[in-house]
């Protein structure tokens, strides 16, 4: 009678027998990760919120745009660890290196140079809008001095040709100085609403220089696996082996 062959009884059987290396390396890899994680090099990050207020544009809005514009003001080591995060009304500058003092004066630099230029597009917008406003001021002054000019008239013709037609003009002007009216008072409002961008105090934080039990933990299972696969293999030889030999035989 043919000998029934259970292969998978065979394989958790031969490493079962082998547990104390399976736990050994696992023991080891979990040291060594924890090991590692007291060689990596504390870490800083510095942390500056920019209120964008009214003055802003896609350049200066959209992170991607931001980052490529204002990681040249930063030295080599530093460009690629500026991170710009947006929010509605604010802009979110962070910076990490392993100099504190170099991180924090270079986000200052470009925290200070985002602003400038936030409050640069600010003062055009602010000077525009001030303008426009002035302007429907204007018009609402002269439209009022026609409207009395136009009813004085009415009040000194006595020809009704003129007087229909001096009629319809003030009617017009009238329409027009409400809606000037309206759009000065909408100007006066959106002006007063207007505020301007700025900065909030860098803050420095100091990231954990190890992951100790994380670490070891990853490397712990990183390590049974390995470890695991090895004696997968290394029971597959030993078969192989020996229905290689038994076949010779």
């Amino acid at each position: 009678m043919e000998k029934i062959k259970y292969p998978v009884y065979d394989y958790i059987k031969f490493i079962w027998k082998k547990k104390l290396l399976l736990i050994g390396f696992t023991i080891l890899c979990m040291v060594i990760g924890a090991a590692l994680s007291y060689a990596r090099p504390t870490v800083y990050t510095s942390t500056a919120l920019v209120f964008t207020g009214n003055g802003n544009n896609d350049e200066l809005s959209k992170p991607d745009l931001i980052t490529s514009r204002y990681k040249e003001e930063l030295p080599d080591e530093f460009k690629s660890s500026l991170n710009v995060k947006a929010d509605p009304f604010q802009i979110t500058l962070s910076l990490s290196g392993a100099d504190k003092e170099a991180v924090e004066t270079n986000l200052n630099k470009v925290a200070d140079k985002y602003t400038n230029d936030l409050k640069e597009d600010f003062d055009d917008l602010n000077e525009a809008m001030d303008n426009y406003k002035n302007a429907l001021e204007e018009k609402v002054k002269k439209t009022e001095e026609s409207i009395t000019q136009y009813e004085q008239l009415i009040q000194e013709t006595s020809n009704d040709s003129k007087l229909i037609s001096y009629s319809e003009i003030l009617i017009n002007k009238m329409d027009m100085v409400d809606k000037y009216r309206a759009d000065f008072h909408e100007a006066e409002y959106d002006l007063a609403l207007l505020e301007a961008p700025k900065k909030s105090d860098v803050k420095t934080i100091q990231s954990s220089n190890n992951n100790l039990l994380k670490n070891a933990l990853l490397a712990g299972a990183f390590g049974f696996q390995l470890m695991l696969v090895l004696l997968v293999l290394w029971k597959y030889i030993i078969n192989a082996r020996r229905a290689l030999s038994q076949r010779q035989e």
